[in-house]
């Protein structure tokens, strides 16, 4: 039987029986002025001018997605069978992903990406998995020791033996695919940072994480700034500084374990993306107000990038 893998504490005052039953083409190319006309004459040296090189046409944008919404399953046919959700808003604009359930015993996080996966974009693409370790969801612990944390297997590798790790390759992959700009990854943990800061993951709450990515300098502050107006002094987001979390700076040498990294890692594997982690408090911290806070962050998030 696989072993429970718990790290946080979960929720006391959220019972299992009550906890289950409140769940459920290209563009045309710029077009290039006519070349001036040859002069009849030669100059008085007798060469002719050199022609000016022509101007270099601009690799083109991609034209936007039609407006739809697909349903892609990841790891399909196994028992981490999840739906990754895909809204095109047939604008043009950037893609955002947004991931939930990454710990099972962090409902906030996929109770949150439940509803935002509902979410129409108005511009780009909106991606959003709710519930990347459904398993862990099912039993409500954080995860399994013999699938992994997919939090500490970025980049993933589709032959690994853990799944989680499987997991991790195949989210990448979407993003990449997508050419997305924002990776949002939505965690629950227990204390709150400014309560007991420098006390480790079981300490997070209310922090903003932005990993290496071309957002990294200024996005976390501005979300930030556009969350912490709307909630309590005690719910005011604080910023952290990810960059450490980046890719490693030389790969781990064959034949060694690979223990992998965090989300906050995805800038170094995916061009153009930037990867942020949302934490919010369980301790003294009602669930309905987490899924609330969860769902601001998005928000805020989206409209920054002018996809909601």
């Amino acid at each position: 039987m696989a072993r429970r893998f718990a790290r946080r504490r979960v929720l006391a005052a959220l019972p299992a029986a009550g906890f289950l039953a409140a769940c459920r083409g290209a563009a045309a190319p710029v077009p290039q002025s006519p070349p001036a006309a040859a002069e009849p004459a030669e100059t008085q040296h007798g060469a002719l001018p050199t022609a000016a090189p022509p101007l270099p046409t601009p690799t083109p944008a991609p034209a936007p997605h039609p407006r739809g919404t697909d349903t892609r399953l990841l790891m399909p046919g196994t028992p981490h069978e999840t739906a990754l959700v895909i809204h095109h808003s047939g604008a043009a604009g950037p893609a955002a992903f947004v991931l939930g359930g990454v710990h099972g015993n962090e409902p906030g996080a996929w109770l949150a990406a439940d509803d935002i996966a509902a979410w129409q974009p108005a511009a780009g693409t909106l991606l959003v998995l709710p519930r990347a370790n459904v398993t862990a969801i099912a039993a409500f612990v954080r995860t399994f020791d013999d699938i992994g944390d997919l939090n500490r297997l970025y980049p993933g590798d589709p032959a690994s033996p853990l799944a989680m790790e499987r997991m991790a390759y195949h989210i990448l992959e979407a993003a990449r695919e997508f050419s997305v700009s924002l990776l949002l990854d939505l965690h629950e943990s227990w204390a709150f940072y400014a309560e007991l800061p420098g006390t480790g993951t079981g300490a997070l709450g209310q922090t903003i994480t932005v990993g290496p990515g071309p957002l990294q300098s200024a996005f976390g502050q501005q979300l930030a700034d556009r969350m912490n107006p709307l909630v309590s002094r005690r719910e005011q987001m604080i910023v952290r500084d990810g960059t450490r979390f980046g890719r490693p700076a030389t790969p781990v040498p064959a034949g060694q374990p690979n223990r992998g990294r965090s989300s906050l890692s995805a800038g170094g594997h995916v061009p153009g993306l930037t990867p942020v982690l949302v934490e919010m408090g369980q301790l003294d911290q009602p669930l309905a107000r987490r899924v609330e806070l969860h769902r601001l962050a998005a928000r805020s998030a989206l409209e920054l990038l002018g996809i909601l």
